[in-house]
């Protein structure tokens, strides 16, 4: 995989690959049914019959046999001979398409603006000429061949003859046409190739389902929501508070076991880690959740969000580090940024290195286009963040998380930061599920080494 020249495509490639793996049970359902509908609408239609002649064109060359087979197929040609055999009372040849009757039903006609005003034999052209068909069958000898298909052997015969005959009259002067067969009366049926039409049937389906996961991710990346988002910001008239109840926790186990029993849907679980003060470091808390929720089976990930770069405490690393940024900015893929969390059956992505233009990545489209993209790989994304930039992170996405925990000090108030069955960072949020999570009072350890991360993640 190269890396991503611009992220937002690269991206919207992933997240429809995701999508399209999701939707497969219904694409073969769809693909299948469309293959048999279009199988069994073959053997239904009545047996046709194809009647052909053949005309040579005296001293050929290419602009004669294209001047010839022009006027063969001139409309009032064909419209005067169908009239003269009736076929405007034919009940093959007077009524529009199925698929145009359901046009004309439903008033779709109209658009094009020809539908009152259509000439009375435009039916039975259209009829005539999608059964009717000439063609040069060897240009370099003149040769021409003029067919027709209809359900009736005889009436198939007595049309290319009498267009044949009537063309040969309008050109009788010249002698630059002759017959060199007529048409007779056809005694087998032309076999459709049902097996080939069904095939045709199921990729068609197939192409128009892929369009329309394609236009749905399309809509869905730029509106950046998620099935099932709702408004997480602001104070609307009626709340539904999180089950917290307000209690605080004391261990991450026990905010590990809450998370577990939300109910589960069909997208990946956000969680966002954050400390209540600035100097409240969220690294233990946020490695111990992932390693917890990673233990129960899922699949999860932690991703440690920081602007200025670093490894997954959110440290500053001596070595060259990919990681979020590094993918935002489309210097990195997913498979270069994802790494083991160390002892533990948990994914992690850094930082990685500082970005170079904020503003570009702090673009709320592609943010949810990455966690959108994690959302379909893993059950559960647990975010940390240093208290600040989660501030800005959780505005950025307008709290586009399905659950919050905020890490706390006993004994130690922070205001308007200390969360709540409501509140989050000094937000007021509805739809998110809140866990507060209260630990004994300790010395920042924002400058202690390192943690130490695989070089590749394991399959």
């Amino acid at each position: 995989m190269h890396a991503i020249a611009h992220p937002p495509a690269g991206l919207f490639g992933i997240a429809f690959l995701q999508a399209m793996r999701r939707a497969m049970p219904q694409l073969l359902i769809a693909t299948i049914a469309a293959g048999i509908a279009t199988y069994l609408a073959q053997s239904w239609l009545p047996p046709a019959y194809v009647a052909e002649a053949r005309l040579v064109v005296n001293s050929p060359d290419r602009a004669a046999v294209d001047r010839h087979i022009e006027a063969l197929n001139s409309p009032a040609n064909l419209i005067a001979t169908s009239i003269e055999l009736g076929l405007q009372d034919h009940p093959e040849f007077n009524t529009r398409a199925p698929v145009q009757r359901l046009f004309d039903e439903f008033g779709v006609s109209r658009i094009w603006g020809d539908d009152e005003q259509a000439h009375p034999n435009e039916v039975l052209l259209s009829a005539i000429q999608s059964t009717f068909e000439v063609a040069a069958v060897d240009r370099e000898k003149g040769e021409i061949a003029i067919r027709f298909s209809a359900t009736e052997p005889e009436l198939a015969a007595k049309f290319v003859n009498r267009i044949v005959e009537r063309y040969l009259q309008n050109h009788e002067a010249d002698n630059s046409i002759r017959v060199l067969a007529w048409a007779k009366e056809p005694h087998q049926a032309s076999t459709p190739r049902k097996g080939l039409m069904a095939i045709l049937g199921m990729i068609v389906m197939l192409l128009l389902c892929l369009g329309v996961i394609a236009v749905r991710e399309a809509l869905f990346n730029a509106t950046g929501r998620r099935e099932g988002d709702k408004e997480k910001l602001g104070l609307p008239a009626f709340r539904r508070f999180s089950p917290t109840g307000g209690r605080n926790l004391i261990s991450v186990a026990a905010a590990a076991d809450r998370i577990l029993a939300l109910p589960r849907t069909d997208r990946g679980c956000r969680i966002m880690v954050a400390g209540e003060a600035k100097d409240i470091e969220v690294a233990d808390e946020a490695r111990a959740l992932a390693d917890a929720l990673s233990s129960s089976g899922r699949k999860v990930v932690l991703v440690r969000w920081g602007l200025g770069g670093g490894d997954v405490n959110g440290r500053k690393s001596r070595q060259q580090l990919l990681g979020i940024n590094d993918l935002l900015e489309g210097r990195a893929t997913f498979e270069e940024i994802v790494t083991r969390l160390p002892s533990s059956s948990a994914h992690a992505i850094a930082a990685g290195s500082p970005v170079t233009n904020r503003e570009a990545v702090l673009d709320p489209n592609l943010v949810g286009l990455v966690l959108d993209t994690l959302d379909e790989v893993y059950d559960y994304i647990v975010v940390a963040a240093e208290h600040e930039e989660a501030i800005e992170l959780f505005a950025t996405l307008e709290g586009r998380f399905d659950a919050c925990v905020s890490i706390g000090e006993k004994g130690r108030n922070t205001g308007r930061f200390t969360a709540g069955a409501d509140r989050f960072l000094g937000f007021d949020v509805v739809d998110i599920h809140i866990v507060r999570l209260e630990r004994e009072q300790r010395i920042s350890r924002a400058n202690s080494g390192s943690f130490a991360l695989q070089e590749r993640w394991a399959a």
